[in-house]
């Protein structure tokens, strides 16, 4: 395993080598049943700190099977779904104003202050490397005036920072980032007047992300036990309760709107 650690708390874990193109054909068969993933208020808070107009044209980076994509579409004149994985993109609706193209954000590929917006739920923790490079390409195809919609997923306080690290470990190589560190990466490349929001989603069922992971049973199991046997901070800071043998959390999401 290769650790390496800023000052500011951003991990990076490189756990395995794994290959993506088989990692997201594996999950893609059951991602659009995920819990997290089709939660409409926080589609709805996506949606409103975008602030889209009918006039606009939109990139959502790592659309994945479009879910955000689709969120948005009714609001503007046309969105762009990007995305390095084909069986992903394979499980969107290509119609109407959606448009779709498989390609790395890390490679430029959309010519200058092309888009209104950029939004990118819950993909820049996969960015494992060169991650910066990722933000300055959504600052460079941005128009003057857009703006850049980034969300992820963080531990809900610093004291089970590490708790988190070790779960996600079992489950992905991923960057475990705190809001501090999103809002650097942005400011780094050069977007201005910085706004940021908390989403809590309560009540995630820990079985239903485990059994549509598409991982192993034994690693679900364990991560599971993780999560039953977790000290009683960390059952405080995400709210946990046990429920009909499930068990369900408040999860934290951060929304970053940055201004080029």
């Amino acid at each position: 395993m290769i650790k390496e650690q800023n000052r500011s708390g951003r991990e990076y874990m490189k756990v395995r080598k794994v290959n993506q193109k088989e990692f997201w054909e594996i999950r893609v068969k059951q991602y659009n049943e995920l819990q997290w993933a089709n939660e409409k208020n926080y589609l709805n808070a996506i949606v409103k700190a975008g602030d889209f107009k009918p006039n606009h044209l939109v990139l959502d980076v790592g659309t994945g099977t479009g879910i955000v994509l689709h969120a948005i579409a009714s609001k503007v004149n046309e969105i762009i779904g990007l995305d390095i994985s084909q069986a992903m993109l394979e499980h969107s609706n290509w119609q109407d104003n959606k448009y779709f193209v498989k390609r790395d954000i890390r490679e430029p590929f959309f010519h200058d202050s092309l888009f209104d917006r950029v939004v990118a739920r819950m993909v820049f923790h996969h960015i494992i490397e060169d991650t910066q490079k990722a933000s300055n390409e959504c600052y460079r195809i941005l128009k003057p005036g857009g703006k850049f919609i980034l969300s992820e997923g963080i531990p809900p306080s610093k004291e089970v920072w590490e708790d988190y690290i070790k779960i996600f470990k079992l489950k992905e190589e991923r960057i475990t980032f705190m809001l501090e560190d999103l809002a650097e990466t942005i400011k780094k490349a050069g977007f201005k007047n910085i706004q940021t929001s908390t989403f809590i989603m309560p009540r995630m069922s820990i079985n239903n992300w485990l059994e549509k992971s598409g991982l192993p049973e034994k690693t679900q199991d364990k991560i599971f036990e993780m999560h039953i046997c977790a000290p009683d901070y960390f059952k405080k800071a995400y709210n946990m309760k046990i429920i009909r043998g499930d068990c369900l959390i408040d999860i934290k999401y951060v929304i970053l709107i940055g201004e080029k």
